[in-house]
């Protein structure tokens, strides 16, 4: 079954998504949604995803907004590299640092909110990067006690769940100029994520027009 993924460049929700096809090496043809363009808001998308955001997944008649039930998705239809642990335990570990991230962050440094929240690109920043040091500091604090501390990625030494949201949204801090050096698990494992394969192949520098 041939996959298609509606996404953008730079979300780090489009991100995880194009991530996990790499891991899992699943055929996928790629098209763009030009956000600044406000292509998102357009009919044609709006028939695939109801809700205006990136990224959707086509598979056949079959149409799934969202990017963490995108991921599960494709988790049980594609087993190939687990994204999540074998014990029940560590699922539910790696759930809860990929939700941090995915409801506490992520949706606050979105344009809509931005521009609902201020027109000044100043306050704008503040508010990101408020939002992003308070998340990043609850994600910190789990991965140190995970018990982790010394694998390559959040629970193990390849990607799960977690690591998915967290390189993504380490690299939306760096554009919001928030100082990763006050998260040292989590920037360890954010550089070591830049040099592997699969995380290059669905980077945002990758994908940039």
């Amino acid at each position: 079954m041939s996959l298609i993924l509606y996404h953008y460049w730079r979300s780090s929700a489009s991100w995880r998504v194009r991530w996990a096809i790499e891991l899992k090496k699943i055929p996928c043809d790629y098209r763009a949604v030009d956000l600044l363009q406000g292509a998102e808001k357009k009919a044609e998308y709006l028939a695939h995803n109801p809700s205006g955001y990136v990224p959707c997944l086509i598979a056949g008649d079959f149409q799934l907004g969202e990017s963490m039930a995108i991921l599960e998705w494709l988790e049980e239809k594609y087993p190939t590299h687990p994204l999540l642990g074998a014990i029940s335990n560590e699922r539910a570990k790696i759930r809860q640092v990929a939700e941090t991230i995915n409801s506490g962050i992520q949706p606050l440094q979105n344009l809509d909110v931005l521009k609902k929240f201020s027109p000044d690109k100043e306050e704008q920043k503040k508010w990101v990067q408020h939002w992003i040091q308070r998340g990043m500091s609850v994600v910190e604090s789990l991965l140190l006690a995970s018990g982790n501390q010394k694998t390559k990625f959040c629970f193990g030494d390849s990607p799960s769940l977690a690591d998915l949201c967290l390189i993504p949204q380490c690299h939306a801090a760096r554009r919001f100029e928030v100082d990763l050096s006050a998260f040292p698990r989590c920037n360890s494992i954010f550089e070591h994520a830049l040099s592997t394969e699969a995380c290059i192949k669905s980077s945002p520098e990758a994908w940039q027009p």
